[in-house]
């Protein structure tokens, strides 16, 4: 006679409130991934279109970072010109901020594909272990919103420098 020692979905949606971050005022602090989850957390039901959804963010993170490495490095071609006419450090600033925000761009694309197929592949596993695991790897799973939000700074800043100094004043501003 084998004894199962899985979790149920209701001893599951307790288990997320108990292992949630508090905040500083001592509230419960949620992640989109966990709120989902426990949403999903029906009596004797797999988990399904919470995790859809999120594998559904990591996609569109994935294609964002993408993107806007193709963006700066379209821009880092056309910088090439202004760093080489111009002395002004100004300008060096903002082509190394294209480089490195291309860099950190395609290391956020990379972080959401990873966090993306690590998803998919917990998809077939039991809810317990979907559950554990979002909690265990709640820093990962939120690092690429991180960089890629980083990496959006690191494109805005340089772009406006260069529309700034390559327009006249009244046209910069606007």
């Amino acid at each position: 006679m084998s004894i199962s020692t899985e979790m149920d979905n209701t001893q599951l949606k307790q288990y997320i409130k108990d292992n949630v971050k508090k905040n500083k005022n001592g509230e419960q602090d949620y992640t989109y991934c966990e709120m989902l989850l426990y949403n999903d957390l029906t009596p004797d039901a797999k988990i399904g279109s919470g995790l859809d959804s999120v594998i559904e963010v990591y996609d569109k993170l994935h294609d964002f970072g993408l993107s806007l490495s193709g963006y700066q490095f379209i821009g880092l071609v056309l910088e090439k010109s202004y760093v080489e006419d111009s002395n002004s450090t100004v300008f060096l600033f903002a082509y190394f901020m294209l480089a490195t925000g291309f860099i950190v761009s395609l290391f956020g694309s990379l972080l959401s594909f990873c966090m993306q197929e690590f998803l998919i592949y917990m998809k077939n596993e039991s809810n317990e272990y979907i559950v554990k695991n979002v909690i265990k790897y709640r820093r990962y799973l939120k690092l690429p919103h991180n960089v890629l939000l980083v990496n959006t700074f690191l494109f805005a800043l340089p772009i406006n420098i260069v529309i700034h100094n390559s327009l006249t004043y009244v046209y910069s501003i606007l």
